[in-house]
């Protein structure tokens, strides 16, 4: 007889062992404590060849206008023709380089206009940017596609 209650109440102190574990993880995950978007900090942007990245910001309305400001890293005149931020049915509409087409000294600022997007403030985004442009110099007609935008919506 002294073995079966052993036995038992070795598993019944597991048993509450797991269960308080069970417990524990659920009220962690029902408060977000597993949700990497909650916890994406400032705004990063990055990954492009031909610019760099110098701010943005994206509103959370759809009536204010999200703005990107890039830097021309090529290193001569460029012609800003289109971009494109984000993909369907999440991107961002009416992307226009601003005056259009944008002429981009070396070195110069190149700045991006496009519709907002409904959402509530604190929203994560996450972003891909595509850029075509002419190179004065090649007279040759690039796509940069490796840019990204990511945070917070404002």
């Amino acid at each position: 007889m002294k073995r079966g209650q052993s036995a038992l109440e070795y598993l019944v102190t597991y048993g509450w062992a797991i269960l308080a574990i069970v417990i524990i993880a659920a009220v962690l995950w029902y408060t977000g404590v597993f949700n990497p978007a909650k916890f994406r900090g400032g705004k990063e942007c990055g990954g492009f060849t031909a610019f760099t990245c110098s701010d943005f910001t994206v509103p959370a309305n759809a009536t204010s206008t999200a703005t990107l400001v890039l830097g021309n890293a090529v290193g001569r005149v460029i012609t800003v023709s289109t971009a494109t931020i984000g993909t369907a049915p999440n991107a961002l509409n009416n992307c226009v380089p601003s005056p259009n087409p944008a002429i981009v000294p070396a070195n110069g600022l190149l700045t991006i206009n496009c519709d907002g997007i409904n959402g509530n403030p604190g929203d994560a985004y996450d972003y891909t940017v595509s850029i075509t442009y002419n190179d004065s110099q090649s007279l040759l007609t690039h796509t940069d596609t490796g840019g990204f935008i990511r945070g917070k919506l404002e």
